[in-house]
């Protein structure tokens, strides 16, 4: 089942065209009450431009109409109408607009015959059904180049320019021209004039498109786009610009023999393109977009007033230049296509390093960017962990961990600024001239109830609390450690209140107990384990029959000790390297001793977390496996303490253990609560009994008397006993005055390293 929705989902952007107030927003874009008349708003200038561009000329030679020389270059108002198809979000603005600029072109047939009616009526009347079919094609055109689109998807982009060229640039020219010819030809005009004129028709709706139609997409869609590169123009750029500028005007200023201005503005067009491409790079696209309209207008004026000047080349040159304009113009947008989707996808890659990338709440770089934009720092933030996150990923998966890290930000952010420092962790910020009190905030976490796939679940929160000294990374990294020592001492305390970090000592305990940990790792991996034997007597001989074997770490500075190391291995995964390295380095040694060194069994010692390890437990029976005859010669001590909670994981790896001859200790026996139950739950065969009530037996009544009671219970279950800590003789004379079956300790033997290992007590 799908989780629940953690909170209302946030309101949706308002689309670009909306914001920027363009013509062609999408109706789901506006409001319902005023969104027709923000359409016919925008739609009179557009009737009025419609109905204006056909009497807007740039004139030039046309090839081949040697009766009507001086024509127009270009038809405007088809290039509008090719953008209205691809941006109006309904059919009303072509169905308006297509109609006026056939009215337009009417009139300017009337216009030139001087107002002849019956030209305007026969000019109409013959171009209808071009116009009626050029209808369709523009729509189709348009829906070619995948326009119009809705929403995000508005915005031009670099994929586009393929299928504007093929379609915008020639299918729509062409589908003008072949229906005039096909109009023609069937009026009976001979066949030259037919090519002629559409010929002519081609390029001028070409140049319509041109000058209009990729501007005017550009526009509309990227109007908020910023300049693909907004840093600040450097002098140098500055310099080689300039000089670009001056040489261009140097050139056009030198008078050169049947050459006019237009001429020399279009022999010199590459340097054009050299600012052209600047202005991508350095303008928005609001002031870029109409300055290459503005520049493709004027080279194609000269282009016109070039033709005039030499009517003989004219096709030749329109054709060339006409192309080259066009190239030039797919460059310098795909310029800015290129500058803005970088520059828009560093941003996203900026915003995107302000969240978690999971769950979308903003994380330890946006508090960073938040408290320096703060006008006033906050005196205190805060540290929260929630328990059991990772019992809950391993339960219901990864979607159950996002969907908690969301609703516990949305229940945090009524009060102040959360911000995730990673699963179940988060950093709380107070809001500006907005007191809080941590403990409500700890409470209302306590109350708060998670919903997931049909279950309950309650927190366990731990919160620390640190002073915030000041603005800056410094302070902040500073209140974080703070913080973080004193979130770990409330969940080491079981603390439901908050625990603040001024009522902390100092650190460096921890950091010191943190490099010891650092250091032993490092020691294991590296196999500088150095084994070392305490020799364990039957009471009543005088030669050791077993021996426990101890293990140190042999470091740069000496060895270390495992009251040095243990208490932080233990609390990691670091315990299980242990026990290997210790077991690989006594089945090495039994292979090069095979009397043991005079002992019939060594007792090596298993941690907790070694016991319930699936992986430890087939590593171990397998090593067990290769050696034939080392069970026999091995016994394996185990506390109380490393199996509560999980014995049911450990049994299957005592039990095997067991079953291949290795002996089972329970060491430190009777300092725990159940210590008689694991022995008739547990294949033990030795006990040995803490210290603790072997040290002071001599002169402690009750000590004395809970020995004999574990010597009692212990063989009613079939196992022997070992007492540690026999420091004297008086203390072995009273041991075996009570049964007790084994002793170890100074008085016995002290630890000796492994290979002086002999056997012989201790002086």
């Amino acid at each position: 089942m799908a989780p629940p929705a953690a909170g209302s989902a946030p309101a949706p952007k308002e689309s670009m065209s909306r914001a920027s107030g363009h013509p062609f927003s999408t109706p789901d874009a506006l409001p319902a009450r005023d969104g027709a008349a923000v359409r016919w708003r925008w739609l009179w200038p557009l009737a009025l431009a419609c109905l204006g561009l056909p009497f807007v000329d740039v004139l030039g030679a046309s090839p081949g109409r040697a009766h009507h020389a001086v024509t127009s270059l270009a038809h405007l108002q088809w290039g509008l109408i090719l953008a209205v198809a691809m941006l109006a979000p309904t059919p009303v603005y072509l169905r308006t607009l297509f109609p006026l600029c056939y009215l337009g072109w009417v009139l300017r047939a009337g216009w030139e015959s001087a107002g002849s009616m019956q030209a305007m009526l026969g000019h109409g009347t013959t171009m209808l059904p071009v116009y009626m079919v050029m209808y369709a094609g523009t729509v189709l055109c348009a829906r070619l180049m995948g326009w119009p689109r809705a929403g995000s998807h508005r915005h031009f982009r670099q994929r586009d320019l393929p299928a504007f060229v093929l379609v915008a640039l020639l299918l729509y020219p062409a589908g003008w021209a072949l229906a005039f010819a096909l109009s023609l030809s069937a009026s009976g005009a001979d066949t030259q004039e037919v090519l002629d004129r559409a010929s002519y028709l081609f390029q001028s709706r070409y140049y319509g498109v041109v000058l209009l139609t990729l501007p005017i997409v550009l526009l509309v869609t990227g109007w908020r786009s910023p300049a693909a590169t907004t840093a600040r123009i450097p002098n140098v750029e500055r310099a080689i610009i300039g000089l670009f500028t001056l040489l261009f005007l140097w050139l056009l200023h030198i008078p050169q023999e049947h050459q006019d201005l237009a001429t020399r503005i279009l022999d010199h067009r590459y340097l054009v393109v050299t600012l052209m491409v600047w202005l991508s790079l350095r303008l928005s696209w609001r002031c870029c977009v109409p300055l290459l309209a503005l520049v493709s207008t004027v080279l194609l004026v000269c282009i016109g007033q070039s033709n005039l000047a030499h009517p003989a080349f004219a096709a030749q040159r329109t054709a060339l230049l006409g192309t080259e304009l066009a190239a030039i113009q797919q460059v310098c947008v795909l310029v800015l296509l290129i500058g803005s989707n970088g520059r828009l996808a560093l941003r996203r890659a900026a915003d995107a390093a302000l969240v978690d990338g999971l769950t979308g709440v903003p994380n330890i770089s946006a508090l960073r960017r938040d408290l320096a934009r703060r006008e006033t720092v906050p005196e205190e933030l805060g540290l929260l962990s929630i328990e059991h996150v990772d019992t809950l990923m391993a339960s219901f998966g990864l979607p159950a961990q996002e969907a908690l890290t969301t609703a516990l930000h949305a229940q945090l952010q009524a009060s102040l600024d959360a911000y995730i420092m990673g699963p179940g962790r988060f950093i709380l910020v107070p809001r500006a001239r907005q007191p809080v009190s941590w403990n409500e905030v700890l409470q209302g976490l306590e109350r708060f109830e998670f919903r997931y796939a049909d279950t309950r679940l309650r927190m366990e929160p731990h919160l620390g609390v640190a002073t915030l000294a000041g603005r800056g990374d410094a302070a902040l990294d500073a209140a974080l450690h703070a913080a973080f020592r004193a979130k770990r001492m409330a969940r080491q305390r079981a603390e439901t209140s908050p625990v603040f970090a001024d009522t902390l000592e100092s650190g460096d305990a921890g950091r010191l107990a943190f490099q010891t940990h650092s250091l032993a790792l490092s020691l294991l991996r590296q196999n500088a384990v150095e084994l070392h034997v305490q020799p364990i007597r039957r009471i009543g001989q005088d030669q050791a029959e077993m021996a426990e074997v101890l293990c140190r770490l042999r470091g740069p500075d000496g060895l270390l000790m495992p009251a040095d190391y243990m208490e932080e291995l233990e609390a990691s995964r670091g315990v299980v390297e242990l026990d290997r390295a210790v077991i690989e380095s006594v089945l090495g040694w039994m292979q090069a001793h095979p009397d043991n060194g005079g002992y019939q069994r060594l007792a090596i010692n298993l941690t907790g977390r070694s016991l319930v390890s699936e992986h430890f437990r087939n590593w171990l029976l397998h090593k067990l496996d290769l050696f034939p005859g080392a069970p026999g010669r091995l016994c394996f001590e185990i506390t109380e303490r490393a199996i509560e909670g999980g014995i049911v994981r450990a049994m299957p790896l005592l039990q095997s253990l067991h079953q291949r001859g290795c002996l089972i200790a329970l060491d430190d026996f009777g300092t725990g609560m159940q210590s008689f139950d694991r022995l008739q739950q547990l294949p033990i065969d030795l006990v040995k009994i803490d210290g603790a009530f072997v040290r002071n037996i001599v002169s402690n009544v009750r000590d004395r008397e809970l020995v004999r009671a574990m010597v009692t219970i212990a063989n009613a279950y079939q196992a022997q006993t070992v007492a540690e800590y026999v420091e004297d003789a008086e203390i072995l004379r009273l041991l075996h005055s009570l049964g007790v079956d084994w002793a170890q300790g100074y008085h016995i033997a002290r630890p000796a390293p492994l290979p002086q290992m002999d056997g012989s007590p201790a002086p």
